[in-house]
């Protein structure tokens, strides 16, 4: 009986441990801030002011060279960049 508990449980935890990992790796973002920041200056050439994680997002706000300040977004996961525009 107890050889019977111990390979559930056993099998419980091994049957766990793939989903945990794959949930925990799908959280993650794949671009640093650092990346992000990187990627942004790329496309809207600028001084960076502030960079705020949310979530998958970066949102990043750059000094352009005229004076204008504007809003980017970066994707964390797929690295495209968009300014935002609200």
């Amino acid at each position: 009986m107890m050889l019977r508990i111990t390979l559930l449980l056993l099998l419980l935890v091994l049957w766990q441990s793939p989903v945990m990992a794959n949930n925990q790796q799908h959280h993650q973002k794949t671009i640093s801030k650092e990346q992000a920041t990187q990627l942004a200056q790329q496309s809207y050439p600028g001084k960076i002011l502030k960079v705020q994680a949310d979530r998958h997002v970066f949102r990043i706000r750059v000094l352009q060279a005229d004076g204008r300040i504007i809003n980017v977004t970066v994707d964390g996961r797929t690295g495209r960049v968009q300014r935002d525009d609200r």
